[in-house]
């Protein structure tokens, strides 16, 4: 047994020629039909690639995220490690030395030559998650190096700050004023 055609043409029903022009139509259609698929496979592949690229600045954009609180957390670290090696626990005394914090003065209770020494920038007094830790001037510059915000209280020493025009050059204050 033939094909469908075979048959029509045997039986008569059909003609050579009406059989030719079925099979070109036939096979066009086919044609048509790889195209459109092709076609679509394109396009699939397109929104595949997109969605790839998008993806991948995405994870981009979250590594550099986790990268950046890697550093943080490693900065967090490294200042209360110096904090707490070099804090002065000797300090306290009698004297309140008064200095502000976030637009409020804030005051600790030191002794009279850890007054003079803050007062003149051989201390400095820096904050970590609320408490506050009196360090020498080395280490309160490395934290500074790392980063200023921890940096609450510190007199820079430098003479050269001076003005040639300033009026009240010759008036310095005192260290042991109290405000």
């Amino acid at each position: 047994m033939g094909s469908l055609q075979d048959q029509l043409l045997k039986a008569g029903l059909t003609t050579e020629h009406k059989a030719k022009v079925a099979k070109t139509e036939k096979r066009k259609s086919q044609k048509k039909k790889k195209k459109g698929a092709t076609s679509d496979q394109s396009d699939l592949q397109k929104h595949i690639e997109q969605t790839k690229k998008a993806q991948q600045e995405k994870a981009a954009q979250l590594n550099e995220q986790r990268q950046e609180e890697l550093k943080e957390r490693e900065q967090v670290a490294r200042v209360k490690q110096i904090l707490e090696h070099h804090n002065q626990d000797e300090i306290r005394g009698p004297l309140t030395f008064n200095f502000t914090y976030e637009n409020k003065v804030k005051e600790i209770e030191v002794n009279a030559q850890t007054q003079k020494a803050l007062a003149n920038g051989r201390l400095a007094i820096c904050v970590l998650e609320g408490k506050f830790y009196v360090l020498q001037d080395e280490p309160a510059r490395k934290i500074a190096e790392v980063d200023e915000k921890y940096i609450v209280f510190h007199v820079e020493s430098d003479d050269k700050d001076v003005d040639e025009d300033d009026p009240y050059a010759g008036y310095e204050v005192p260290d042991d004023l109290m405000w």
